[in-house]
């Protein structure tokens, strides 16, 4: 452990205070998908154009390919796996008035490798709500770009859950940022259990933004009344974080954000079949955005956790070991107006054990003026 604990550590002062920092975080970081990667507010899908005028409606093409591979050894019940794929949330956005927008439309994805054509079309059916500037209320097809920390949700149950349906309440404001929904996953039935979550993630920034203060939680339930099942599982995932910026004290162009940062977790688990179960956990990371071009970012990022029995069943496995370290960079391209590639590697570190996960991601988005085939 100390080992591992004084790699992290030096790694991240070698980085933070030579060149760059790092928080490794597997999940991808675009910003403009409404599928892949993490966001505030209501995001359109379509990188580099302006949203509609009231009345109008446009459709919207809206392209996310992804890859990745978690290539993780000998660490027991915590197996390697590679995700590869293709999802495509195509639909008709109406702008109803000032406030309200209502989406119509479909979720196509497919894996690949797969003999299908297409492995699921699922439904899109959103109504966005915006009672105050920058605030929204989202009801049925939610935008599962949530920014919860994996140690909580595990970014890659997009790809097992090509949909999340339910209610969602987005701000993306200066100082505020929010996302809370409910994502009802299985209806309960005769045999199945109902399953459902509820996710909260809120930040508040301050003194230009070098303050962060964060707190995230994560409820993920299963059971029922009527149901013959005899499952019933409650966990529930909670942290409690903050983080400083130097970036601004700099004044360098290149560093976009220069940030160190620090969180307690906390899970309790507790089942039908087992006794209660609580654990616990901190963490500590470092993190740099550097901009070398217009449409450019590349962000190293570095972290080191330890945990007592902490178990988010919907996080990612790795956060149920003792000690985890990790070391990464990812950077994003703008691919013209509408498209943007993301690609990233990250070292993971426990034990006697290394570990790695690489990642590729393409999105591409735009909008066509649909009044004239409506109107018809």
């Amino acid at each position: 452990m100390s080992t591992i604990f004084r790699s992290a550590v030096l790694a991240a002062m070698s980085l933070g205070f030579a060149a760059a920092p790092a928080v490794a975080q597997e999940a991808s970081i675009l910003s403009e998908s409404t599928v892949i990667g993490q966001n505030f507010g209501y995001p359109t899908g379509t990188p580099g154009q302006d949203t509609g005028e009231t009345g109008t409606t446009d459709f919207v093409a809206e392209l996310a390919v992804f890859f990745k591979n978690h290539e993780l050894l000998n660490l027991g019940d915590i197996e390697g796996e590679t995700f590869f794929g293709v999802l495509a949330p195509v639909r008709f956005r109406h702008y109803a008035s000032e406030t309200v927008t209502v989406e119509l439309g479909a979720v196509l994805g497919q894996n690949f490798g797969d003999e299908d054509s297409l492995d699921e079309i699922n439904a899109l059916i959103r109504v966005a709500f915006e009672p105050a500037d920058n605030m929204h209320i989202i009801g049925g097809t939610l935008i599962p770009t949530h920014w919860t920390h994996d140690a909580l949700y595990d970014d890659v149950q997009k790809f097992r859950d090509l949909t999340e349906q339910g209610l969602q309440w987005r701000v993306d404001r200066e100082n505020w940022k929010q996302d809370t929904w409910i994502n009802w996953r299985i209806r309960e039935g005769e045999i199945d259990a109902e399953e459902f979550e509820v996710g909260n993630a809120t930040q508040l920034r301050f003194f230009e933004d070098r303050f962060r203060l964060d707190g995230q939680v994560h409820w993920a339930h299963a059971g029922g009344q009527i149901s013959l099942s005899p499952r019933v599982e409650n966990n529930l995932a909670v942290m409690a974080g903050m983080s400083w910026g130097f970036a601004q004290d700099l004044d360098i162009d290149l560093i976009e954000d220069l940030r160190i940062g620090a969180a307690a977790f906390y899970s309790s688990d507790d089942t039908k079949q087992t006794d209660q179960v609580n654990g616990d956990a901190w963490e500590v990371s470092a993190v740099m955005d550097l901009r070398p071009s217009e449409g450019t970012l590349v962000r190293i990022d570095a972290s080191y956790f330890n945990g007592s029995d902490y178990l988010a069943r919907r996080g990612d496995p790795l956060y149920t070991l003792e000690d985890y370290a990790q070391l990464g960079a990812t950077g994003i391209w703008s691919l013209g107006e509408n498209g943007r590639i993301e690609a990233g590697a990250v070292w993971q570190g426990t034990e006697d054990h290394s570990n790695y996960t690489a990642q590729v991601n393409l999105i591409w988005g735009t909008a066509f003026i649909a009044d004239a085939i409506v109107r018809r």
